[in-house]
């Protein structure tokens, strides 16, 4: 008795890392231009990589390019994730005392360090976004509010209560809308129209 046996002939799916120009673009760290006027250069120095390129360029730092060249793609594909400072850091686009300002601004306000650090010009929104994108999806949905709890004796560790958060221009602006006092309308405050 002949036993058979059958093989997929079916390519697997294989994830194949992106080309580091398209992760650049994708992080808005450099625009399609930019990156065809690398692409160009490379024909004219072909020993320069396309980081070396844009590095030199002066659009990105070297310590950016080569984050994204040599550890993105394992990062993203890692289980355990460090905080966001950390890849930010990593990838030069924020140095330490940013870090430091950043998370001194969050327990100020209670906003999200992300938001911070394009609050404070360190970080583009849409770099921001990549970022979450990638590293923490769900994180993308949620408040650029961060949820901070005050414990003021051992039995609020049991149950913790918000602390206010303070209020965007937009809710001061409309308390102060509501708190007008209401003026009533004159006959003498019109305007009389002769015709």
């Amino acid at each position: 008795m002949c036993k058979s046996y059958s093989f997929s002939t079916q390519p697997r799916k294989i994830i194949q890392p992106k080309h580091l120009g398209v992760i650049l673009q994708e992080a808005h760290l450099v625009s399609s231009p930019q990156i065809e006027l690398a692409l160009q250069d490379q024909i004219y120095y072909p020993d320069l990589r396309l980081g070396e390129i844009v590095a030199m360029r002066g659009w990105i730092k070297q310590e950016t390019a080569d984050f994204f060249a040599q550890d993105w793609w394992v990062l993203t594909r890692e289980r355990n994730r460090k905080p966001l400072g950390y890849y930010l850091k990593s990838s030069a686009l924020i140095e330490a005392e940013h870090i430091d300002a950043i998370l001194e601004e969050q327990k100020r306000t209670g906003i999200r360090f992300g938001s911070v650090a394009v609050l404070q010009g360190l970080l583009k929104s849409k770099t921001l976004d990549f970022f979450l994108m990638n590293l923490f999806p769900r994180e993308l949905s949620v408040s650029p509010k961060s949820t901070i709890y005050q414990i003021s004796s051992p039995q609020d560790l049991r149950s913790p209560r918000k602390i206010a958060t303070p209020e965007t221009p937009t809710q001061k602006t409309h308390q102060l809308e509501q708190n007008k006092p209401q003026t009533e309308k004159n006959e003498e405050d019109e305007i009389k129209w002769i015709g």
